[in-house]
């Protein structure tokens, strides 16, 4: 497992090379004499040489591969940790994100129903559906959470 990912992580960084060389041997594996008397394959007289040509095209189609595989699940991770926030913070109501913002300030939860003049009980109803929506448990996880 760390050799393959020592190769991995070596030929991430030339993944264009290792697709040129595999196209390459594809190519030379396929390769044809063209004569007065006809069309040969070169590789006729060696077919030992022909199948390691189609082996080692193999592993670099494989390597190259598990290159794109690696990337595209590095963008799928990228993506879902940057979207998980702003999607659920999307979720919430005008109202919502005004008390959300004011539990960032470190503000209690009299300030916050004293400059959003609603009672104490709205307050609390709308932190329990910032809970629910953002999937968290307290006020020390609203602050993490930004």
């Amino acid at each position: 497992m760390k050799f393959e990912g020592i190769i991995l992580n070596f030929s991430f960084k030339r993944q264009k090379w290792i697709e040129m060389f595999a196209v390459f041997f594809i190519f030379l594996g396929l390769s044809f004499k063209f004569t007065l008397n006809g069309t040969k394959w070169i590789w006729s007289s060696y077919p030992y040489i022909a199948v390691l040509i189609a082996v080692f095209s193999l592993v670099l189609i494989i390597i190259w591969l598990r290159i794109e595989k690696m990337k595209i699940q590095n963008v799928i991770n990228s993506i879902k940790n940057n979207s998980d926030k702003t999607e659920k913070n999307d979720f919430l109501t005008n109202r919502q994100k005004q008390v959300f913002e004011l539990i960032l300030q470190n503000k209690s939860n009299k300030q916050i129903s004293e400059e959003l003049f609603i009672e104490l009980s709205t307050l609390k109803t709308h932190i329990n559906k910032i809970y629910k929506t953002l999937n968290i448990k307290s006020r020390k996880d609203i602050r993490m959470y930004k």
